[in-house]
């Protein structure tokens, strides 16, 4: 009996929590291209009909509620601040924003002291005590910069944390009509899953475990799967996002190689993860064409000048890359590293340690536990795991005894365990089902007059690359559930994503579809640059989920449908007459 979802979503309301009723919901719906252009650019309207969004582009309602209270109670007239799990991150947004701002009024850090009610619950709500919240203020003017660090860094205070100070607040301070979401602390656990899936009393005990599962330890037994020895629970480091963890791991390489010399991105990386790489540090050497060549004929050029100098402090890879789903060859990449003596870091969130055994060829790996690792887009998280047979391993491990900071909330770490547990089988359906949808998809691409232009899918492209890293251990590994179709028009990829009758949000690793424009999505304010680094703009990308293999291929071929005819109706019309729906954007260096 088939037990699979039927495809859905596809018509939630913009701004509507994705998953709906979950008051932690990481993403939101963008029904149709139009949205998203708006919500990229930040329309009124759109930014008004968020319920909710990705916490680090959007504070979630929680979070800008206790925001306002530290406000209220500590600020000055003209100030905004924002909310930091430690004093130490604080303190780096407020060097972050004094570095460019223009502005009079010194950025300040606080000790956010709450005037707690006198509560029976505060016991339940914070078992290991209650965490100290330290509280930046900043001139409005400077607030822009201030936000800019909180989406870079994915080090602000997460929703649960701030739900559950906010339930222990007396009633007068919370302005109750402000929340798109009610304050209910501990109110997941009410959901079906975890009916099944009972989750655990104690974040230090989730925190091991999700330790250890990163770690490589699958199951009861001893194996371990990363392919390394004597990898060991204690070499993974947890962070409250993914971002927090590869900027941590920035910042590490900063401390422990060089801050003067640039580090190397091989291929488009996480937008976002750009965005660390040019705003901390020297910069980057970007090779985006794919070719190591170009890569390896730098680093020679540059050993020859200096012998004696490192030619880059680390290399930068996403495998596979996202959305082109390009994998570089890591063997010839590991062989440089050990030529030249530079670490390499891999952010693996796209292919996931069940699939792809990667640590094998960095001496980092980094990872959004956000995404394939939770599933159901409820609870942030991320990690970073050192590789002990790296040169660099003791350098980064002395450097992060003297300076990591336990700051992930034993909440949603609770959360983020519970969800794990279904992993396995999350990811094998998942990638029976993206290369079904997949094949479909490509053999529609070899049709005379078919719209879709390109699949981009491990599968499809640069196979051999991808599969020299399936993991030994895994039985019948899949090629992930992540693909990009590119279409012959924006009218037909628009009318394509507009017909589409899954969850349409910025995120993937879920057990729904989810369908994004992602160049509009992920390089808005930087197309030019986007597009001559390999971006289509006529492109969606698919994060597929556990529905019936039946009802996704009828949505994929409903929304084709559409696309056919919006491509005909698009060629009659002349090309001053058509509508443009999206207006050019600024280059790199117009926004620069």
């Amino acid at each position: 009996m088939n037990t699979s979802p039927p495809v859905t979503g596809g018509t939630e309301p913009v701004g509507a929590a994705v998953p709906p009723n979950s008051p932690h919901a990481v993403i939101n719906s963008l029904p149709t291209w139009l949205d998203v252009v708006e919500y990229m650019d930040n329309k009124e309207w759109a930014i008004k009909a968020l319920k909710t969004a990705y916490p680090r582009v959007q504070l979630h309602t929680h979070v800008a509620q206790l925001s306002k209270i530290c406000s209220d109670l500590h600020g000055s007239q003209g100030e905004e601040c924002l909310l930091f799990p430690s004093s130490r991150i604080a303190e780096l947004c407020q060097e972050y924003i004094r570095k460019e701002s223009d502005d009079t009024g010194e950025p300040r850090v606080l000790h956010f002291e709450l005037p707690f009610k006198d509560d029976p619950t505060t016991s339940l709500l914070f078992p290991d005590g209650v965490p100290d919240i330290f509280a930046i203020f900043c001139p409005s003017t400077s607030f822009s910069r201030a936000m800019q660090f909180w989406l870079y860094t994915g080090a602000g205070i997460s929703s649960r944390l701030a739900e559950h100070l906010l339930s222990l607040l007396p009633e007068g301070l919370v302005d109750h009509s402000a929340l798109t979401i009610p304050i209910s602390p501990r109110s997941w656990r009410d959901e079906d899953y975890y009916h099944v899936h009972k989750p655990l009393e104690s974040g230090v005990k989730a925190k091991a475990i999700i330790q250890s599962l990163f770690s490589g330890v699958i199951g009861d037994g001893p194996d371990n799967i990363r392919g390394v020895p004597y990898v060991s629970p204690d070499d993974v480091y947890l962070y409250s996002s993914g971002m927090n963890a590869i900027w941590e791991a920035y910042v590490m390489i900063l401390h422990t190689q060089s801050k003067e010399r640039k580090c190397a991105v091989l291929n488009l990386l996480f937008t976002h993860t750009h965005g660390v790489l040019e705003n901390w540090g020297p910069g980057y050497h970007f090779f985006s064409n794919g070719s190591i060549d170009d890569l390896e004929a730098f680093l020679a050029l540059e050993h020859a000048q200096n012998p004696s100098q490192t030619p880059i402090s680390a290399l930068y890879i996403d495998f596979p890359s996202n959305p082109l789903l390009r994998s570089p060859d890591l063997s010839r990449l590991r062989k440089l590293a050990d030529q030249y003596g530079f670490p390499i870091i891999i952010d693996e969130t796209v292919g996931n340690f069940l699939t792809v055994q990667l640590l094998p060829y960095a001496d980092i790996v980094t990872c959004s536990l956000t995404k394939v690792f939770s599933g159901l887009a409820n609870v942030m998280g991320g990690a970073f795991l050192l590789n002990p047979a790296s040169k660099h391993y003791r350098t980064f491990k002395t450097y992060l005894d003297a300076n990591y900071e336990y700051t992930y909330f034993s909440e949603d770490a609770i959360c983020m365990e519970a969800n794990s547990r279904d992993m396995k089988r999350r990811v094998r359906m998942i990638d029976h089902n993206a290369e079904a949808i997949a094949d479909l998809c490509y053999n529609d691409s070899l049709s005379k007059g078919s719209v879709i232009d390109r699949v981009l899918y491990p599968k499809y492209h640069m196979r051999e690359l991808y599969e020299h890293c399936w993991s030994k251990h895994t039985t019948d590994p899949g090629y992930g559930g992540l693909l990009t179709l590119v279409f012959t028009s924006t009218a037909a990829a628009a009318a394509f994503y507009d017909a589409l009758t899954c969850y349409k949000a910025i995120s993937f690793g879920t057990v729904f579809t989810l369908a994004t424009p992602f160049a509009e999505a992920g390089f808005h304010d930087r197309m030019e640059w986007a597009q001559e680094n390999g971006i289509d703009y006529a492109s969606v990308r698919f994060s597929i989920g556990l529905e019936d293999l039946t009802s996704l291929k009828d949505c994929f071929k409903g929304a084709l449908s559409d696309a056919e005819d919006a491509e005909r109706k698009e060629a009659s019309i002349p090309p001053e007459a058509r509508i443009r729906i999206v207006t050019p954007r600024p280059s790199l260096a117009a926004a620069a």
